[in-house]
């Protein structure tokens, strides 16, 4: 692969300087380049994946409480995509995907519970920044993106010392400080908004709960305890969840503040998203994992890029928000590659309609815990089908009437004609060799069986089986 002279700080701030002069001419919405110029040439780059954060419920999205000042904050210079949907349901294949550029089903680990690790002939998004001579590291809160599933491969630093941003927080601005002087690569992440809620106290009192109540909401949505609530008792629980985005949210705080404080804001390109969001009971269901309503797979997507923009710009195309992140940051600051998956920088530019369809898949025992078994979804700008393949069975909705997918539309409605795409899009995706590839020569057979034998062989370390405890899995 081409490597590329990377400019260093003070020729950023030079280019940076001129570009000013070009801007005045220019939308404040557009770079002061040429068009096929990157948008941030030898920049820095953060992505920041949020876990389990739905978009409706960040106020930079319109949410009623302000659970999110600090995003806020940083959105009021970046690009936001009002309609970004994840490639799946839960943390281990959307992040995939947004490490690969490549399906979840491509990976083989759309599948829950989990076994299969990523294949080693995807690359990774930090092996082509390392490659390039960018330093990598990894700060993030375990559980599905530990290095056991195969997320350290490219970072010199892959650290997991506690579930939440605040855990990994101090190490991660010590990183910045020692790698400021040369072009990085940082992959931050936390589980703040996970089950159980962890909030503190002022954060509880910010989102209308007594502050002196729990820190956590412990036990929700267990294998035992899975009954919708009252009204009451679920309005407690959202709050909880409001109360952990906002101590996540101050965590991100810290570390916005900390970047300008190293005097990296102006050359650090960020990007903030998650990987699926949360289920209320909008549909009879808790948690995430098994279904693929908006309330899990609309995320938030947000981008700054230095010099870029002046203000805020919202962008309200749909987009697929995890498949699209390597390629994207590789783009914008300019490195060759060969990764898969398709580039947001034109819908960042202000190209429209730049996908015709986003799709998502899951999968996981039919049954169990409510589960319909696999399920993959195509979405449009107006409309959704939802297909629950081992039950033969479809849902379609019209989005543009019915965004909160609460009317199943009449069999004859010609969304259902997007049946044939879907079956398509699941059969174009074949899946990978790698270190699990004793499950591939299985994946031809009958889902049911492939799923079964999952589950059958599944075995993981003792330490990760904890952690993945602390966050409500494995119960």
């Amino acid at each position: 692969m081409a490597n590329r002279r990377f400019t260093r700080i003070h020729a950023y701030a030079l280019t940076s300087a001129l570009a000013l002069v070009s801007l005045a001419a220019c939308a404040p919405d557009r770079q002061a380049e040429t068009k096929d110029a990157p948008l941030c040439e030898g920049c820095n780059v953060v992505l920041v994946s949020f876990d389990t954060v739905r978009a409706d419920h960040l106020s930079v999205y319109g949410y009623e409480r302000t659970t999110s000042p600090n995003i806020d904050a940083f959105a009021k210079k970046a690009v936001v995509f009002e309609n970004a949907i994840s490639q799946s349901a839960w943390t281990l294949p959307s992040h995939g995907s947004m490490m690969t550029g490549l399906y979840p089903e491509r990976l083989g680990v759309a599948h829950y519970p989990a076994v299969r690790k990523l294949p080693t002939e995807a690359t990774m998004l930090a092996e082509v920044f390392r490659e390039a001579g960018y330093a990598t590291g990894g700060f993030t809160g375990g559980g599905f993106v530990s290095s056991h599933w195969g997320f350290d491969r490219g970072f010199d630093v892959y650290t997991t010392d506690g579930r939440r941003f605040e855990h990994n927080l101090d190490e991660a601005v010590s990183w910045l400080e020692l790698n400021k002087e040369r072009p990085f690569f940082m992959f931050l992440h936390g589980y703040n908004a996970h089950r159980p809620y962890y909030s503190r106290r002022a954060d509880r009192e910010e989102m209308g709960l007594d502050p002196e109540s729990p820190s956590s909401k412990k036990g929700f949505c267990s294998r035992e305890n899975r009954e919708r609530p009252s009204p009451e008792k679920l309005s407690d629980l959202l709050k909880y969840y409001d109360a952990s985005i906002r101590h996540g949210d101050r965590q991100l705080g810290r570390f916005f503040r900390a970047l300008r404080r190293l005097d990296l804001e102006n050359n650090t390109v960020v990007m903030l998203t998650s990987d699926h969001g949360e289920e209320f009971f909008e549909h009879g269901n808790c948690d995430h994992v098994r279904f693929l309503y908006n309330e899990v797979i609309h995320v938030p997507f947000i981008v700054r890029v230095p010099g870029f923009t002046r203000r805020q710009i919202r962008r309200s195309d749909l987009i697929p928000a995890s498949v699209t992140v390597p390629t994207t940051l590789l783009d914008i600051v300019g490195l060759d590659h060969t990764m898969p998956g398709a580039s947001l920088v034109e819908s960042l530019r202000g190209a429209r309609h730049q996908f015709r369809a986003v799709y998502s898949h899951t999968s996981s025992a039919p049954g169990r815990l409510g589960s319909r078994g696999e399920t993959a979804a195509i979405v449009t700008d107006s409309e959704k089908l939802i297909s629950y393949l081992q039950e033969g069975s479809d849902e379609a909705y019209d989005l543009a009437e019915d965004p909160g997918e609460t009317r199943v539309l009449a069999e004859n409605h010609p969304a259902y004609d997007k049946r044939a795409s879907l079956r398509a899009w699941l059969a174009s995706l074949t899946r990978l060799s790698g270190p699990d590839s004793k499950f591939v020569g299985k994946q031809r057979g009958n889902r049911r069986d492939r799923m079964e034998t999952y589950e059958e062989e599944a075995e993981l370390p003792e330490k990760l089986k904890e952690n993945l405890r602390s966050l409500g899995y494995l119960e």
